[in-house]
């Protein structure tokens, strides 16, 4: 009788310092879990159900959630939310530019579940209200990309002349739920591209978005490639907030920039202070080369393989035009549309092997490594001060 009652008072206390060391040990402050958790650096929402780390900044965000290739044009489950597609246009210009990727990304929605939004920059009520300061059309879009996140959990932002050449993909399958942000980079020149990314809706990405706008009114008057230009450095200023010197060397030289030539050593600078790092937790992540859901066409003379999505750079209204070879004979019929493949007429000999496209890429990588411009060619930290401008605070803000 003694050794129960024993137990029973050990098993007690156990319950009560259990008690107190989860009441005591986190705050009071509640986010929703998920494969997503990282979000909570952003966002504080109500859950009652989990409590927060007192500093979630240190809570590392885990391995992806990667999404199931597509297989024989089957469905695109929604494994990570409502997915829209946003396609911001000038009224003009589509009229006359772009009705065969648009036609393409017609015939693609028509076999699956995502939403697509086509915004007029010019005429639609929500931009007019949210983003009528911006007078740039390219700054106006990422505002006005903002301001339709809001509606989706992800959303594709394109190009007006990006197309689907292989259909057997979903948008998911690019999305990696450990950042909020994803571009990729340009093949020929390495810069980061600004027409066409992935992004959350999270404060994190809207903000991001927003301040990208707001560049219009802040970026040099020279030469500055205006919001691909922009993109470098914002984000540099985001991922590597304290790299300060840095920072200051690479807006050196876009403000120098003169042309093309002159403004690639400031893409230079952005990318060696960048470094190999192509993945900054709950912030940003930049596909290599080819790798991501899009490339320029003409590196592979819109040939395709298996793992490409989709080409940019589509600025015709007809196939053929002035000697075009699109992957396909002739515009879509979109009404042919939405069973399996279906519609999808190609020239035979624009499907090829992943091997075949990878000669062809590789030769064109020597090629542009060959030309890039010589002006372009800069090594920063050797030209540029690393510690004679901040010596002894250099290090202040890490």
């Amino acid at each position: 009788m003694k050794n129960l009652q024993i137990g029973l008072v050990a098993i007690l206390l156990i319950v009560t310092v259990l008690f107190f060391y989860y009441k005591y040990s986190f705050d009071d402050v509640a986010v929703t879990y998920s494969p997503d958790f990282h979000q909570a650096v952003h966002e504080i929402r109500e859950a009652p159900q989990v409590k927060m780390l007192k500093d979630p900044t240190l809570f590392h965000p885990g391995p992806r959630s990667k999404y199931p290739a597509r297989q024989h044009m089957g469905a695109c489950p929604p494994l990570f939310g409502r997915v829209h597609i946003f396609v911001a246009f000038v009224k003009s210009s589509m009229e006359t530019h772009y009705k065969v990727a648009q036609e393409s990304l017609q015939c693609y929605l028509k076999g699956t579940n995502y939403t697509v939004v086509m915004v007029d920059l010019d005429n639609d009520e929500r931009v007019k209200a949210e983003c009528g300061k911006n007078k740039q059309l390219f700054f106006k879009k990422h505002c006005a990309a903002a301001a339709y996140l809001r509606d989706a959990d992800w959303m594709l932002v394109l190009d007006a002349d990006t197309g689907i050449a292989n259909p057997n993909h979903c948008v998911e399958e690019w999305i990696d739920n450990r950042v909020d942000i994803i571009f990729y980079e340009r093949f020929f020149n390495w810069e980061i591209a600004s027409g066409n990314y992935i992004v959350r809706n999270t404060m994190f990405a809207r903000n991001f978005l927003q301040k990208w706008g707001d560049w219009e009114f802040t970026q040099p008057s020279n030469w500055n490639g205006a919001d691909n230009g922009v993109l470098q450095i914002h984000i540099l200023k985001t991922v590597l907030p304290y790299a300060s010197q840095e920072i200051k060397n690479c807006d050196k030289y876009w403000h120098n920039s003169t042309g093309y030539d002159t403004y690639m050593a400031y893409v230079t600078c952005c990318k060696l202070a960048l470094g190999a790092t192509r993945l900054w937790p709950g912030k940003v992540r930049i596909f290599r080369r080819a790798h991501g859901w899009v490339r320029d066409g003409f590196l592979s003379t819109d040939r395709f393989c298996e793992k490409d999505f989709m080409f940019h750079g589509w600025k015709n209204n007809e196939v053929g035009f002035k000697g075009w070879e699109s992957p396909f004979p002739k515009n879509l019929n979109v009404s042919l549309c939405g069973n399996g493949l279906e519609g999808w007429e190609y020239r035979p000999f624009k499907n090829v092997t992943c091997e075949s496209i990878r000669i062809t890429l590789a030769n064109f990588e020597k090629s542009s490594g060959r030309n890039f411009p010589k002006e372009a060619r800069v090594i920063p930290h050797l030209a540029e001060p690393d510690v004679g401008e901040c010596f002894p605070n250099c290090d202040d803000d890490v």
